[in-house]
């Protein structure tokens, strides 16, 4: 059971990787989006559509990750393990949600760029966070609130760069 669990929490084995873990873990999130960015362009689905499969990635992954961290943090020895990754899929998936509606594909990858470098430094809130809730919902919501900094900022690069920044 403890292999199930690893392969699931390390985000399909992708967290496992000796480097960038989070950033490797959050790609079935990534990879998600861009499935629903491409079935909405393909099918005429609104953005709408892109939101609501993104939210409900995010919600049936964060149900995931509340069964297993108090798992990971007993498995890892760690209140937040590193290859422990579905926060990070779970703050992604938030990046859509909250922007404003992502038309490119080069926006769909800034927005992933920005989701990991506004986790990895902790802004205010998330950084709070991170430091002091050491619970399932502590591990999670500081990457929701990355994601919110991301969505911001992804936002206003949409806004002022409308045909694209490539």
């Amino acid at each position: 059971m403890d292999k199930f669990k690893n392969f699931l929490g390390s985000g399909f084995g992708l967290g496992l990787m000796p480097i960038v873990p989070g950033s490797f873990g959050a790609l079935p999130g990534l990879a998600l989006h861009l499935a629903l960015w491409w079935a909405a362009a393909e099918f005429g689905w609104g953005d709408l559509a892109i939101r609501a499969g993104c939210l409900a990635g995010a919600v049936i992954t964060a149900v995931v990750h509340y069964w297993l961290t108090p798992w990971a943090q007993a498995y890892w020895g760690d209140p937040d393990p590193r290859h422990f990754v579905l926060d990070e899929i779970v703050g992604y998936l938030f990046v859509p949600v909250f922007a404003f509606p992502i038309v490119k594909f080069e926006y769909i990858l800034l927005g992933f760029v920005l989701f990991r470098i506004f986790d990895a430094i902790k802004l205010p809130g998330a950084r709070y966070i991170d430091r002091n809730i050491h619970t399932a919902s502590g591990v999670l919501f500081d990457d929701v609130v990355s994601a919110a900094y991301s969505a911001v900022a992804l936002s206003a690069v949409m806004y002022f760069y409308p045909q694209g920044v490539l």
